[in-house]
């Protein structure tokens, strides 16, 4: 099972740019991005694999994450 990865020429941020914020955890292989205001995360980019962005689908104009089909994963198999 592999993460979906978009490129940055997909992506269109509609506002708030200026209130982002970065953020790295622990090993700092991940910047997280958040909102100053608010403090949701919309999404992360894995600086092994810069211009490749994963999104918090809650984020996304338009979409109901809860239509979507979800696979669990084993988060300790990795």
């Amino acid at each position: 099972m592999s993460p979906e990865w978009v490129p940055p020429e997909d992506v269109e941020l509609v506002e708030g740019k200026e209130a982002l914020t970065l953020y790295r955890f622990g090993d700092l292989m991940v910047n997280h991005y958040f909102c100053r205001t608010c403090g949701i995360h919309p999404f992360s980019e894995v600086i092994e694999r810069p211009g490749k962005l994963r999104f918090n689908l809650g984020c996304v104009e338009g979409l109901d994450p809860y239509s979507l089909e979800i696979r669990l994963i084993d988060g300790r198999s990795f």
